[in-house]
């Protein structure tokens, strides 16, 4: 497989960035400006993009971002099977986000190669602390993953999602439905 310049590029100023702004307090200002130079580093990247220090993200060119998204410290984020992230969507300290996976052959997973699928985390939802992210899901619109959860099947729209494997615990669908300026958007 070949990798483009211009790819290896984008991962290279996204370390740097990291890198070089990693001394730094993570106060508002900081933040903000963390996401700012790093934006040319993802595929698509809206305003506002807030990123804490300690986050690690792999493949960045194959992610979209949007507006006012809000990434926390130490977040690890692996996009090499293509991630998106829509806007005011907010990532809790140590989430991890995985589109790969690895596969057995022969009773190994060592040389066996991997698995790929799209993550997809839609508009207003908040990932909490520790979660996990598996390879193929979507989060719906406004939902809520509690935090240590390991997620590994699409969660609603409107609801709150917790445990391991992660389940529907609650629903605020018609939170949502009543509030024309969620629904709007």
């Amino acid at each position: 497989m070949r990798i483009s310049p211009i790819r290896v590029l984008k991962y290279c100023w996204l370390y740097f960035v990291m890198w070089s702004t990693s001394w730094m307090t993570d106060l508002r200002p900081v933040i903000k400006l963390r996401g700012f130079l790093a934006r040319p580093a993802f595929k698509k990247c809206g305003r506002n993009l807030q990123i804490c220090h300690g986050t690690d993200i792999k493949y960045s060119a194959n992610m979209v971002v949007g507006n006012d998204v809000f990434i926390a410290s130490y977040c690890w984020i692996n996009a090499v099977g293509g991630l998106t992230i829509e806007d005011e969507v907010m990532l809790g300290p140590f989430v991890v986000i995985a589109t790969g996976d690895h596969v057995f052959k022969n009773g190994s997973a060592r040389f066996a190669g991997g698995a790929r699928a799209p993550v997809k985390i839609e508009f207003g939802s908040w990932v909490g602390a520790h979660a996990v992210i598996t390879r193929g899901v979507t989060i719906g619109r406004g939902s809520l993953i509690g935090a240590n959860a390991v997620v590994t099947k699409d969660v609603r729209s409107g609801t709150v999602a917790g445990g391991v494997p992660a389940r529907e615990v609650s629903d605020h669908v018609k939170e949502l439905e009543s509030d024309p300026d969620l629904i709007g958007r």
